[in-house]
């Protein structure tokens, strides 16, 4: 077990954090009055105003976007439930780039929102897509599933007992949601907030192409400092006072994980939601989904609608002409390379950073002992503070001059979706527990048909979700590509990027179609995968 679990801790700091302690080292042996004069510089007072605020209500705006519906999740069963909290979840996975082609074609001067408030008789339009307006509303968009996710599970396994005392002892609803539920919520919603601050901080497509040059957080500067002046000095110093700025949030965060994972262990039956049991309940849910549909599913659509649309235009002929583009030699010198070749690159790719990144992260999760678990999952969670950026730059740093770049591109993906498929496969591992298996070993069973018979059964939801979360999310990085890539390895995001830089918004529109319907069949075909199998979890543990 010792032995195990060093080669896992080496290997966590070979893959994941020597790069970045690569780029600590060479900020740290700058001079200090290059320090002093840094942190009193207007670039670094103005990045760190406008990271702070811009994060802070980012993270306010999706926790109140995700309470409506984490209360539905959570409190009410019906039909298509798993589907819906499934689809929320698509906008986190999606690559930035597409995010915001999304929202130009529908928040633009002359997207849709604008079309159907000018049919309405408004008398205005919505012309803040650039600037602040812009940037929380991409960055509501990304996070609000965390907290849906987070908070309607940690809803669904409260302890009925404490309303009922509660009800009994004569408090009103409201009295019981304030004294009861809401502190038994905290953690949950704390967490939910603590994560959508973190990924709002370190945003980097959306605030790249929506902030312009007056508004940049620290990710933004790196790479301006990066690709405009080669000035790695300045690039290693942003990253290390990033970093510095997360560090006590990642314990935080990490201990409200800890809390989460003991506190769902109720199971208990859910009330239906339908016009004859709550006419109300129903109406308010059905409201929420029409609205979250059509300000953050408009989005979606509106690359959809666009891309069937002769030169992606409103009001003009439907066409398959965009696609057909996709497919015609032309397309070879906009994007750099052939359409299926772009395609099975990104796939085989993303696919296989998935696997590997799940592989490492089980590995990971079912070695460790409950005495040190703690340590051990701070160890593997840590690099959510860590932005993907500055992981990138610590990678061609040390490996740059001898791994090629797909290599590179490789490892910086793995990085990429570790600490969430980490964290998901602790969580199953711990619920799993050990009796079971200690069962079949004295029942004579081995390591092999342990792992068939029931580790396998039980945890293949997990595994699965895991596998798509991380897969997903290599599937839609842009920032790796770009900066270890040199040209040479073109995935998806990077073929939109180079297009929508060429005013190939036609072809950009039908590509990133072609991206949502992946993820969107990955996530959907990963779903009916786990219901399948909870079915089966439910058999073998009253086996």
């Amino acid at each position: 077990m010792r032995s195990n679990r060093a080669c896992w801790g080496l290997l966590i700091f070979i893959g994941f954090y020597l790069p970045f302690v690569v780029v600590l080292l060479g900020a740290f042996a700058e001079p200090w009055p290059r320090w002093a004069a840094f942190f009193s510089s207007p670039v670094f007072l103005r990045a760190l105003a406008f990271s702070l605020a811009q994060a802070v209500v980012s993270a306010a705006g999706s926790l109140l976007v995700a309470l409506p519906g984490a209360y539905f999740l959570g409190n009410y069963s019906f039909p298509g439930k798993r589907l819906v909290r499934s689809l929320l979840v698509i906008p986190f996975v999606l690559p930035g780039i597409l995010v915001v082609l999304g929202l130009i074609v529908f928040y633009g001067r002359n997207g849709t929102l604008n079309g159907w408030l000018e049919t309405l008789g408004a008398g205005f339009r919505f012309t803040g897509l650039y600037g602040w307006p812009g940037i929380i509303l991409a960055h509501i968009l990304y996070n609000f599933p965390l907290g849906v996710r987070a908070i309607s599970e940690s809803w669904e396994g409260l302890d009925p007992a404490y309303r009922e005392a509660s009800s009994v002892l004569g408090a009103h609803r409201w009295q019981t949601f304030c004294r009861v539920t809401l502190p038994l919520l905290l953690p949950a919603v704390t967490y939910s907030f603590l994560m959508a601050f973190v990924y709002s901080f370190l945003s980097f497509t959306v605030v790249l192409v929506l902030g312009g040059l007056r508004f940049r957080t620290f990710e933004v500067l790196i790479y301006t400092v990066l690709n405009k002046r080669l000035d790695f000095s300045a690039a290693r110093m942003f990253a290390a006072a990033q970093f510095a700025l997360l560090a006590g949030l990642l314990l935080i965060t990490h201990r409200l994980s800890r809390s989460l994972r003991h506190g769902l262990q109720v199971v208990r039956h859910l009330p239906g939601l339908s016009w004859r049991q709550s006419k109300l309940g129903m109406l308010g849910f059905l409201n929420y989904l029409v609205l979250i549909g059509i300000f953050f599913g408009g989005p979606l659509a509106g690359i959809l609608g666009r891309s069937f649309r002769e030169r992606g235009l409103p009001d003009t002929p439907l066409t398959l002409a965009n696609y057909r583009a996709l497919l015609e030699p032309g397309f070879h010198y906009l994007a750099g390379k052939d359409f299926w070749i772009i395609t099975g690159v990104s796939l085989l790719l993303a696919l296989t950073a998935g696997l590997v990144c799940t592989a490492l992260a089980y590995w990971g999760a079912r070695r460790e002992s409950s005495l040190s678990s703690d340590r051990w999952d701070l160890l593997a969670q840590a690099p959510l503070g860590v932005s993907f950026l500055t992981f990138t730059l610590g990678v061609y740093t040390l490996a740059g001059q001898w791994l090629p770049p797909l290599a590179q591109v490789f490892w910086a993906q793995v990085f990429l979706g570790f600490p969430l498929v980490y964290a998901r496969l602790r969580l199953a591992r711990e619920e799993l527990g050990d009796e079971l298996l200690e069962a079949a070993a004295v029942l004579g069973a081995d390591p092999r048909r342990r792992w068939r018979d029931i580790e396998w059964p039980l945890l293949r939801p997990a595994l699965g979700t895991g596998f798509a979360y991380a897969t997903a999310l290599a599937l839609g990085d842009l920032s790796a590509v770009l900066v270890l890539g040199e040209g040479q390895v073109t995935t998806l995001p990077v073929a939109i990027y180079r297009l929508i830089g060429q005013y190939r918004f036609p072809q950009a529109l039908a590509l990133g179609t072609v991206f949502v319907l992946c993820a969107t069949l990955l996530f959907l075909g990963i779903e009916v995968w786990a219901r399948m199998d909870w079915r089966r979890k439910g058999a073998t543990k009253d086996a």
